[in-house]
């Protein structure tokens, strides 16, 4: 039996031939047995954003002068606001309370210390090829985080080895993740343990068969999620069963939690709203309004009940500040309004599917809160603890979509997560589950219409979001999402026009995360030789955020280009990547305006890093090609400019680089006179200072 030829990095499989864009180069590994396939490390966190990247952000892609902001709309860069801004809940934990609360649900799912079957095993001898296949579909599916593929590849494998319970247990997990509902037979022959219990009593639940739930929650085994989750888990099964007093008493000793009382509470009221207890409805509802935050469940109930209690205007204002800490929900203001005039809960799964997102967004607020949206330069330990959480909230997002398809909040933090992990494609996906008649679809569209946009489908997105208009002309960010989608096609005029409607239509001074519509408005008419037009947008907009790398980076770099003022254009830049030192294209700007202002010596070794680091860029290739030849490294130059043409570079890149190509070759047959003219770029923008400033990768 043999076993093909395969890349591994992070404990993720690869099919050959795949170019990493973000990191390091790897290293290719022949296994050479379906030992090594069983032992592999197939933990949570190598198949959750960690393994290999298939596509460029499409942020990172093309020209450093073309770069454009970030999607304006997308739900990835709201999420944490909406944390942030009251998780309903509680004071920022540290990330050891976090970890010693979700990682005994996954202590089940293989890591790293696997020890790898030897040749003798029986197991080696029991599935042949079939299994060897099965295993290694699983494997890349996995570190493709498709969930999906891997859950159904596993299972296979289980069914071809029945006594080798760790295929089961890896299908019963990936089943999990995806969401499907195969999970809860697998349940039934896995370890008993949290997650297999949690799984049985959610199935039970959606089955109505409340006794069963209840006994399944109950036991879970104690630790400290279920610390958290069996008060909120027990009251609904027991309200779901019709013994609304025992599950209000199953409450009583959580709602006086110092930090969580208040969301415990908040469910009290609800079981008793639903139960028809109005009286003792209200006085807890007025308990949970002054300890509960501002997530969209908890503004949403409490906006419900403000219309029960006569005071309209009142829900009305909660549910507008809802809506301007989470930007994206303008799409269904209507409807988000319509939502408050009935009961918010209805069935008792709805306030299963509300404890499993408790879990989640906690998880959610702590990740966010300490490693920002990017994980890609975290040390090993810290990626793998990562990993191991965003795994969590995952299984957590996955079971309260399961119990509540309507779960709103639970979809759009589900598409986040996986849009963090570079899983457009499953984010996408996760929008598509929605019922036909929910009311937040015009946001899940303009969401898919934006995971279009980073995923390249570029004209799908530009015609989503024009029907989108036909329905809500007013709504200005879905004109400015027209316009990111403008921008990645190049149609600087219509993205001009898009970004336009959208300062019109915004009802105050522009501020704050504004600055993208002025960065946009700037790229489009820098990119159709505007450029004093292009320098005032990009002022406004350093003005409303002065400390984005991204725009500093691209202000900078323009001046240079347009013959701006060179040591302010510096100063942008260094400020830039003091900001996002890890970020390979600033560097390279850096790198490529210092050898412009003359300072080679200066600018080439951030152009060598920036090359190493992302070697199949045309772009940083073509300036590193520079560099060499400003330097007297001739050969070094060409061979730079011949890869940088093969690398797909966009329109002007390529003019640029046919050009120095052009002239290196005449300058190779005739030195003295080459016959064909220096291009700009072979030579300083202006002369170099006579006291260079100091440079080097650290300190930029």
């Amino acid at each position: 039996m043999s076993i093909p030829r395969i890349w591994l990095y992070g404990g993720g499989l690869c099919r050959p031939g795949t170019v990493v864009y973000r990191g390091r180069e790897r290293q290719p590994v022949m296994w050479v047995g379906i030992q090594r396939v069983i032992g592999a490390p197939f933990d949570i966190q190598a198949q959750q954003g960690q393994g290999i990247s298939h596509r460029m952000d499409i942020s990172r892609t093309g020209n450093a002068r073309t770069r454009r902001p970030a999607p304006m709309r997308g739900v990835w860069q709201r999420t944490p606001h909406a944390v942030d801004s009251g998780v309903m809940l509680l004071p920022r934990l540290s990330r050891m309370v976090v970890a010693s609360l979700v990682v005994p649900l996954i202590a089940g799912i293989p890591n790293r210390e696997i020890h790898a079957a030897t040749p003798d095993e029986a197991i080696i001898h029991a599935g042949q090829q079939d299994l060897a296949t099965n295993l290694l579909v699983g494997s890349v599916a996995a570190s493709e985080g498709d969930n999906a593929s891997a859950a159904q590849a596993f299972g296979n494998a289980a069914r071809l080895s029945p006594t080798y319970h760790l295929f089961s247990e890896r299908a019963f997990y990936y089943s999990i993740l995806a969401g499907r509902p195969e999970a809860a037979i697998l349940a039934r022959s896995q370890t008993p343990g949290v997650m297999s219990a949690l799984v049985l009593g959610n199935a039970a639940a959606l089955a109505g068969k409340w006794d069963e739930a209840l006994t399944s929650y109950q036991g879970a085994p104690a630790d400290q999620i279920m610390t958290l989750l069996r008060p909120l888990l027990r009251a609904w099964a027991l309200q779901g069963a019709g013994r609304t007093d025992e599950a209000l008493a199953a409450l009583d000793t959580a709602r006086q939690d110092r930090t969580l009382g208040g969301y415990y509470t908040l469910h009290a009221a609800l079981v008793a709203q639903l139960s028809g207890q109005k009286m003792r409805a209200d006085t807890l509802f007025r308990q949970a309004s002054s300890m509960t935050g501002g997530d969209l469940f908890t503004s949403l109930v409490m906006a419900r009940w403000l219309v029960t209690q006569g005071r309209m205007a009142d829900a009305q204002s909660l549910v507008n500040q809802r809506i301007a800490g989470m930007p994206v929900l303008e799409a269904a203001r209507a409807n988000i309004m319509a939502m408050i005039q009935r009961p918010v809960v209805t069935h008792a799964t709805q306030g299963l599917a509300q404890a499993y997102g408790l879990v989640a967004l906690l998880i959610d607020q702590q990740l966010y809160t300490h490693d920002g949206p990017d994980d890609d330069h975290q040390p090993p330990d810290m990626a793998m603890e990562t990993g191991t959480l965003r795994g969590t909230e995952q299984m957590m997002l996955r079971m309260a979509l399961m119990l509540d398809p309507a779960d709103s909040e639970a979809r759009l933090l589900l598409s986040s997560m996986l849009h963090l992990r570079k899983q457009d494609r499953q984010a996408r996906e996760a929008l598509d589950g929605a019922p036909a008649d929910d009311p937040l679809l015009p946001v899940y569209r303009t969401e898919q219409a934006d995971l279009d946009v980073v995923m390249g489908h570029k004209e799908q997105a530009a015609q989503e979001l024009r029907d989108l208009l036909r329905q809500a002309p007013d709504d200005r960010m879905l004109w400015s999402s027209l316009g990111d989608a403008l921008l990645d096609q190049q149609k600087w005029a219509e993205a001009l026009d898009a970004y336009q409607h959208a300062v019109a239509l915004t009802p105050h001074q522009l501020e704050g995360d504004d600055w993208r519509l002025l960065f946009g408005q700037a790229i489009a008419q820098e990119r159709q030789n505007h450029w004093p037009q292009a320098h005032t947008l990009l002022q406004h907009a350093i003005q409303l955020s002065p400390n984005e790398a991204e725009l500093l980076n691209y202000l900078g770099y323009s001046m240079v280009e347009h013959g701006g003022d060179p040591v302010q254009a510096e100063t942008y830049l260094r400020r830039a990547l003091a900001l996002a030192p890890s970020d390979n294209q600033i560097r390279d700007s850096v790198g490529w305006v210092l050898m412009r202002l003359g300072h080679v010596s200066e600018g080439l070794p951030l152009l060598e890093q920036s090359a190493e680091q992302m070697p199949q860029d045309p772009a940083i290739n073509y300036h590193l090609g520079v560099a060499y030849w400003m330097a007297g490294r001739r050969l070094e130059a060409v061979n730079e400019w011949q890869n940088a043409i093969q690398f797909q570079p966009d329109p002007m890149d390529r003019r640029k680089i046919t050009a120095a190509l052009a002239y290196a070759k005449a300058w190779q047959a005739n030195a003295a006179h080459p016959g064909v003219a220096l291009p700009a770029d072979l030579r300083p923008a202006v002369q170099p200072a006579s006291s260079p400033l100091q440079a080097n990768g650290t300190h930029h």
